[in-house]
């Protein structure tokens, strides 16, 4: 089993900063009661933002599955790495970094920012050819 963290990034950290803004600006001019529903609101988004971008990991396990942790309080998405057809390094807007594309046999994809873009695609195409080997 092999752990890869989450990379923030500036659009992570930029959502947080204007959510929060948001709610301090819905808290502070408190005129009725739909600003001050606003603002939980968006103090609720924020700490979700938070949580996503401090605490999403990706597992590669040894039964030839990714787990897609997205948060302490977001769900585990499961790929299994049968289904993988393609493994893509795209870049982000702007070329302000780089995340991992995953390609299903179904036509869905999915989208991963590990820190390291390059140790986890090789992890990956490596668990990809042992689990093609083995069939």
């Amino acid at each position: 089993m092999r752990t890869f963290q989450h990379k923030v990034t500036v659009n992570d950290m930029g959502a947080i900063v204007v959510f929060g803004l948001g709610a301090f600006f819905c808290l502070w001019h408190r005129t009725n009661s739909v600003m001050v529903l606003l603002g939980f609101l968006l103090i609720i988004v924020t700490l979700r933002a938070v949580d996503r971008a401090i605490h999403s990991k990706y597992v590669l396990t040894d039964e030839a599955t990714l787990l897609v942790m997205t948060g302490r309080i977001g769900r585990t998405k499961r790929v299994v790495l049968s289904d993988v057809k393609r493994v893509e390094k795209r870049p982000f807007a702007f070329r302000l970094g780089y995340y991992a594309l995953l390609e299903m046999t179904d036509g869905s994809v999915v989208s991963v920012q590990p820190d390291n873009v390059d140790s986890f695609l090789s992890a990956l195409e490596k668990r990809i050819e042992k689990k093609d080997n083995k069939v």
